[in-house]
C-alpha cells in the first residue's frame, strides 16, 4: 500500500503518491522540488512532463533507470561525410607512404635500414607532425629509392650505397656485372678489364728513389727517417716527387711472421710445486678430562616448628559493645494519600486551557448531550462540564489515594519489621562469640601436642639421611677420579697413533704428487717444443711457397698482361659485331614469323570462336603437338578478348612459328 511521499518511475517519469487524489490517492507527477526535497539526483538529461527535446537530440529510455531521457541522434547513413581538412589530406598521405617502409609492430623494415639512413618510424611521425616537410621528404625518398631497389632484385645491405648504386645502374648488357649483393662478379671483373685493364703497380725501388732524391738519402742517413718507402709515404707523394718502381705487374707476398702470441710458452704450463703440497695436519691441543674436586656430603637439619604453633594461638572474635533495641516507628499522613489532594492534582492539569486525556471522553459526552438539547453555549452549559470533569477524576483520585496510602503502611511496616530483625542478629552474634572462644582454645591444645610429635619425627628422619648421603657421595667422588684418568690415558693414545698415521700419509701422498708433476712437466715441455718447431716449419714452408708463386705470377703478369688485354678487347670487338648479325636475322625471321602466323589467323579466325572450338583444339593438338594447339588457341583469345596484341598474342604465335619453321605444319 503506496504512502503519502512515496516515489515511483512510471511511463518514464518520476511520480510521487498524493492522498489528495481521487477517492484513495493516486499517483501524479512529482516536481523537482519534490524531488530534491526526497534526496533523488535527477539526472542531466532527464526529461520531464512537458520538457522539450534539445537541438541535435532524440528522446530515449534509459535502460538501467527506465527514466525518460535525451541522448545523441544517431549518426545519418546517408548524409555524405565531412570534407577533410588539409591536415587530414596530408596525414592519411603520409600514412599511406609510411606503410610501405614499416613492419606488423609499426618499426621500419630492417631490410631498409642501414648507411646513412637511422631514423625510426616514430621520428617521421613527428616530422609530420611538427610540419617539418625537408627532413620528411629527404626520408622518405631515400625509403623509396631503397624500396625500388628491393622490387628489381637487389638483396645486399644499405651500409655500403656503392654497391646499390652498382646493382641499380647494371641494366641491359651489364646486367650480370654484379649479383643481387651488389658485388661484382667475375663477368663484370673481366668487362672491366677489357675496356679499362688496370696493372697492378711495382714496389718501389728505394734505392733509385733515393738516388733521384739525395736530400732524402741524406735525410735518411741522419736517422730523420727509417727508410725510402717511409719519405714516400710521408711527403714525397704529396710533393709530388717521381717514385721508381721495380716494374709494371709485379705481386708482392705478404710474408707470414711468426707472432709471440703464436708460439707456447713452457713456463705457463709448468705446475708450481707450492700450489699443490699438501701439508700435515696433527693435533696439539688436547682437552683432558679435569677431576671435580670432591665435596662433603649435604646434612640435612630437622625443622622444629613447636615454638611457631604456639605461636599461631587462634583468639575467639567476639562483637562488644552491640546492644540495639527495638524502636517503635510512627508514621505522617501524606497529603498524597487523600482524595483531596489527589483532586488537586488531577484538576491542575486543566491549566493553559489543555483538556487532559482522562477528561476528554466524559466532557465530549456531556458536550454532545447539551449540543443535542440547543445548550451548548450556556452557563448550564459550562457547569455541566466542570461536573463531568469532577466525576470523571473523583474516581482516578480516589485510586491514586488508596494506592498513595497503601504505600505509605507498607513502608511503615518494613521500618518496624527491620527494628525487630536488628534485635535478633545481635542475640545470635554474642551466643556466636562464646561458641568460638571454646573452640578456639581446644583447637590450640591439640596443635602444639601434634607439634611436639612431629618435630621428635623429623629429628630422627634427619640423622637417617645425612649417614646415608655421606656414604652415597664417598662413593661417587671414587667412582669420578678412576673414570677421568681412563678416559685422559685413552685420548693421549689415540692423539698419537693419529698424528704418527697423518704424518705417513701426507708424506707419501707429497712424493707422488711431485712426481706426477715433474712428469707433467717434462712431457709438456717437449709437446710445446714439438708444437713451436712445426709451426715454425709450417711458416717457412709456406713463405717459400708464396715466394715462389708470386715469383711465378709477376713473370707471367711481365709476359700475359698486355696481351690478355688486347685478346679481350679483340673479343669484345667479335661480340658486338656478332650481336649485330645475330639481332638483324632474328629480327628479319621474326618479321616473316609474324607474318606467317598472321596468315595463319586469318584462314582460322572465323573458326576459332565456333561451336567446334573443342574440334579445332583437337585437330591442332593432334597435328602440332600439344604446345603448338595451346599456343594457336592462347593466340587467337586474346586477340579477340581484347588482350595485348602486341605482347601476349606476339609471344604466343613466336612458339606457334617455332614449330612452323620446324616443319611441324600438319594441319595447314
Amino acid at each position: 500500500m503506496a504512502k503519502a511521499g512515496d516515489i515511483d518511475i512510471q511511463s518514464g517519469q518520476y511520480v510521487i503518491f498524493d492522498p489528495s487524489y481521487g477517492s484513495d490517492g493516486e499517483f501524479r507527477t512529482a516536481s523537482p522540488q519534490e524531488l530534491e526535497n526526497a534526496g533523488i539526483n535527477v539526472p542531466e538529461n532527464y526529461l520531464g512532463i512537458g520538457a522539450e527535446v534539445p537541438q541535435g537530440k532524440v528522446r530515449a529510455i534509459d535502460p538501467t533507470t527506465k527514466l525518460n531521457v535525451f541522448v545523441d541522434a544517431p549518426p545519418d547513413p546517408n548524409a555524405p561525410p565531412p570534407p577533410k581538412t588539409p591536415e587530414q589530406l596530408r596525414d592519411e598521405q603520409f600514412n599511406t607512404q609510411l606503410a610501405n617502409y614499416v613492419d606488423a609492430q609499426g618499426n621500419i623494415r630492417q631490410d631498409l635500414m642501414g648507411g646513412d639512413f637511422n631514423l625510426t618510424a616514430q621520428q617521421l611521425r613527428d616530422f609530420n607532425a611538427t610540419g617539418n616537410r625537408d627532413q620528411l621528404q629527404s626520408a622518405l625518398t631515400t625509403l623509396q629509392q631503397r624500396q625500388t631497389d628491393r622490387d628489381i632484385g637487389f638483396k645486399g645491405a644499405f651500409d655500403d650505397p656503392s654497391r646499390a648504386t652498382a646493382f641499380r645502374t647494371a641494366q641491359g648488357t651489364n646486367l650480370g656485372n654484379v649479383d643481387a649483393y651488389g658485388q661484382q662478379t667475375a663477368q663484370g671483373q673481366q668487362a672491366q678489364m677489357a675496356t679499362n685493364p688496370t696493372l697492378i703497380q711495382g714496389t718501389l725501388d728505394q734505392q733509385g728513389y733515393m738516388d733521384a732524391n739525395p736530400d732524402v738519402a741524406q735525410a735518411i742517413q741522419r736517422g730523420d727517417f727509417t727508410s725510402a718507402q717511409q719519405h714516400y709515404d710521408t711527403f714525397g707523394k704529396f710533393e709530388g716527387r717521381t717514385a721508381p718502381t721495380t716494374g709494371g705487374t709485379i705481386f708482392k707476398p705478404t710474408m707470414q711472421q711468426v707472432q709471440p702470441e703464436e708460439l707456447l710458452n713452457k713456463q705457463n704450463y709448468q705446475l708450481d710445486p707450492r700450489s699443490t703440497f699438501a701439508p700435515t695436519q696433527t693435533v696439539q691441543n688436547v682437552q683432558q678430562a679435569t677431576a671435580q674436586p670432591k665435596t662433603g656430603p649435604a646434612n640435612f637439619q630437622a625443622t622444629q616448628m613447636f615454638d611457631q604453633v604456639q605461636q599461631q594461638n587462634i583468639q575467639a572474635a567476639q562483637q562488644a559493645d552491640l546492644r540495639d533495641f527495638v524502636t517503635a516507628q510512627q508514621e505522617q499522613v501524606d497529603t498524597q494519600s487523600t482524595v483531596q489532594g489527589q483532586l488537586a492534582s488531577l484538576t491542575a492539569q486543566f491549566d493553559g486551557g489543555e483538556i487532559p486525556s482522562w477528561a476528554a471522553p466524559s466532557i465530549r459526552l456531556a458536550e454532545q448531550r447539551l449540543a443535542a438539547r440547543g445548550m451548548g453555549a450556556s452557563t448550564m452549559a459550562g457547569e455541566a462540564i466542570l461536573n463531568a470533569a469532577m466525576e470523571a477524576a473523583t474516581p482516578i483520585a480516589a485510586a491514586d489515594a488508596q494506592t498513595f496510602a497503601a504505600f505509605q503502611q507498607a513502608n511503615l511496616n518494613n521500618r518496624q519489621q527491620a527494628e525487630v530483625l536488628n534485635s535478633q542478629q545481635t542475640l545470635q552474634l554474642d551466643i556466636q562469640n562464646l561458641n568460638n572462644e571454646q573452640q578456639t582454645r581446644v583447637f590450640n591444645s591439640q596443635q602444639r601436642v601434634q607439634a611436639l610429635f612431629n618435630d621428635q619425627s623429623a629429628v630422627n628422619s634427619s640423622k637417617q639421611f645425612n649417614a646415608s648421603s655421606e656414604q652415597q657421595n664417598d662413593q661417587f667422588f671414587a667412582g669420578l677420579f678412576n673414570e677421568t684418568s681412563k678416559f685422559n690415558a685413552q685420548q693421549q693414545n689415540a692423539i698419537a697413533q693419529f698424528n704418527a698415521g697423518q704424518t705417513n700419509t701426507m708424506a707419501q701422498f707429497n712424493a707422488n704428487l711431485e712426481n706426477q708433476r715433474e712428469q707433467f712437466n717434462t712431457k709438456n715441455s717437449i709437446l710445446i717444443d714439438q708444437s713451436n718447431a712445426v709451426w715454425r716449419r709450417q711458416i717457412n714452408t709456406q713463405n717459400t711457397a708464396l715466394q715462389n708463386a708470386a715469383n711465378q705470377m709477376n713473370v707471367m703478369n711481365r709476359f700475359n698482361m698486355s696481351q690478355t688485354a688486347l685478346n679481350n678487347r679483340w673479343q669484345q670487338f667479335r661480340d658486338n659485331e656478332f650481336w649485330a648479325r645475330t639481332t638483324a636475322r632474328d629480327n628479319d625471321q621474326y618479321a616473316k614469323k609474324v607474318a606467317y602466323a598472321s596468315f595463319i589467323y586469318g584462314k582460322n579466325a572465323d573458326a576459332a570462336f565456333s561451336s567446334k572450338v573443342g574440334a579445332l583444339a583437337f585437330d591442332v593438338v593432334s597435328g602440332l603437338g600439344q604446345e603448338f594447339g595451346d599456343d594457336l588457341v592462347d593466340g587467337v583469345k586474346d586477340f579477340f578478348s581484347g588482350g595485348d596484341t602486341d605482347v601476349d598474342m606476339g609471344t604466343d604465335f613466336n612458339f606457334i612459328d617455332s614449330d612452323i619453321l620446324a616443319g611441324d605444319t600438319g594441319v595447314i
